[in-house]
Order: structure tokens, then sequence, then C-alpha cells
């Protein structure tokens, strides 16, 4: 295990105090010393998954057809439209679709429709592969006045019209055109956004029971890189650290947050198979409440880790 160290500290209740060595020796740095740089809070930005574009367009030969349940929502209705490519190669379904109707007697009917959904896009338009689903919004409204006066139009028979030509049918949605009808473009519904890749790093916290209200709390935080490669400090991390709970009432609540930067000055980089441990300060304002039994969390920001979480009871400023 190798280990990176600045200067040599003891542990007390409520903060750190610099060792003394003995006379003569060399001291033995270990702890990195707290950088007073604040940051802001970083937010965590989710990523969703590259979809390609720009393959043939999708004919009715190569989709086949199914609705999900009629929704409805503050005075509107949708219903979701899935096509699915059973062919052997990949197509793509881009723009929006045309409607029209299809009485039982086989009449065909275009309804003219709006471009744009109030239930949104089904997703970002893209290729589908065999086997994968495409899906477009149809919607209306059941608040208009024909609606009100007990007036409906729904069709046995929806056709939707392909933008690469021709048109693929659905059967027994129970959509109800009396109000008019508005289309999303087609997409491939989205798959969940991902949030950036988890750190490989590990942290610990080492800090008193207790914290005094009106000072800064200082404790420590041992990094640990695990893997066999340095892990570096570069753009240099910004953390943030937190101290929220109850009173023994369980009914006041109270919450410090800060965010600063680490110390990459005097470290860039946590070496392979091995640590190195900070010293960090949470500044408390002298009013939080005497008997505060608290948590205290230290995470780095942006969603990618580590973190580190220890308990304390805060005690009155003096």
């Amino acid at each position: 295990m190798v280990k990176i160290t600045v200067l040599t500290v003891a542990v007390l209740s409520g903060g750190l105090v610099a060792a003394c060595a003995a006379p003569h020796a060399r001291a033995t740095p270990s702890v990195v010393a707290w950088a007073d740089h604040p940051a802001t809070q970083v937010p965590i930005v989710l990523r969703s998954p590259p979809y390609s574009t720009g393959a043939r367009p999708c004919g009715p030969a190569d989709l086949s057809v199914s609705h999900g349940e009629l929704g409805y929502a503050t005075g509107h209705t949708n219903v979701e439209v899935f096509l699915t490519n059973h062919s052997a190669t990949v197509c793509w379904p881009d723009g929006y679709p045309t409607i029209a109707r299809v009485a039982a007697d086989g009449t065909v009917t275009p309804l003219p429709a709006g471009h744009g959904s109030f239930f949104g896009n089904p997703g970002p338009s893209a290729n589908i592969k065999p086997g994968q689903t495409a899906a477009v919004n149809i919607s209306g409204w059941d608040s208009c006045v024909l609606a009100m006066d007990g007036e409906h139009q729904v069709y046995p028979e929806l056709q939707i019209g392909l933008p690469g030509g021709g048109t693929v049918a659905v059967y027994g949605t129970g959509f109800d055109a009396i109000c008019g009808v508005s289309v999303s473009p087609f997409g491939v519904p989205a798959d969940q956004p991902q949030g950036p890749a988890p750190s490989p790093l590990t942290a610990r916290i080492t800090a008193g029971r207790t914290a005094r209200a009106g000072t800064d709390f200082g404790y420590l935080v041992t990094l640990t890189n695990p893997t066999a490669k340095p892990f570096p400090l570069r753009p240099c991390p910004s953390y943030a650290e937190s101290l929220g709970g109850l009173m023994g009432s369980g009914t006041a609540k109270s919450q410090v947050l800060r965010y600063y930067y680490l110390n990459c000055t005097t470290v860039q980089a946590i070496p392979a198979h091995g640590s190195v441990t900070y010293q960090i300060k949470l500044p408390l304002p002298s009013g939080l409440p005497a008997g505060f039994y608290s948590k205290l969390d230290w995470q780095i920001q942006g969603g990618t880790g580590p973190a580190a979480v220890t308990s304390l009871t805060v005690e009155p400023h003096a």
C-alpha cells in the first residue's frame, strides 16, 4: 500500500491538532492540509445513449402495429401506437405521420392533424433494428363543446401514413377524434438516461463524536485507489459536505451544507493501490442547537463518488 503524506496530525474530539515529533526526529507527514478553496454545487449530468439515424425509410411491409391504453390528462387524450420492425434490416421511421379514419363500411377519410402532442414525443428519432420498436402519440381533447354535448367520433380503425410512403392500420384504440387530432413525430422510446461512470475510489471518514457550534469542525477523509493505475485529480474534484438531522425531540430540523475543492496543489493523483488522507473542515454556525444529533455526509461532486458518512452530536457554542 502506497501512502502519500504531507503533515502529521492526531484526531481529537471535535477537531484536529498537530502532534509533536520526538526531539531531532524527522516528522513523518501523513495528512494533506485542508485547502480553503470554496466551490459551487455541481449538478449530476445524465446522458442518454446515442441513437443512429439515416437508414432507409420504414415501409408498411416492415412494421407490425399495436397500441397502448387510452390515456387522459387535464382535458387531453392520447393513445400511443407502437411500430415494431419485423423485417430483416434496419429502417428509420422519421417525421410526422398522417392520420385517416376508416369507417365500418371501409370508407377512408383523412383527419386533419396538427403537429405536436400535449404528451410530448415518445422518444428521439432513430433507426430501428429488426425486433426494435418505434412509437407515435395520437392525441386529442375531451373538453370541447361537441364532447361536452355528448358527441363522439370513435372509429374501429385508424390509418397511419408513413413519411416514406404507404400506411399501416391500428385497430380498436378507442381514440375519440371529436375535438380534433394532433400527432407527435415518430420516436424510439428512450432508454433511461445514465449518470456518470462511478469512480473507483473509496472514501472513509475519521472524526470525533462531537462538534462545537460556531467553530470549524475538523475531520479526516481518506481516499483509497484499489486499481493498478494512479487516479488523476485533474481537473481538481470538488466535494460537498453536509451536516443534517433532528433534535432529540424529533421536531427541529437543521442542515449545514458547504462545497470546497480538494487540495490538488499538494497531491495531483491518488497512487495505484494507495491512499491519501485529507484534512477537511466544516464551518459550523453558532446557532446550531445544542444536542443536535446529526449525520455528517462527505462526497465528491458530480455523481461519480466516492462518498462517506458518520454521525456526531453538536455541543453548544462557547
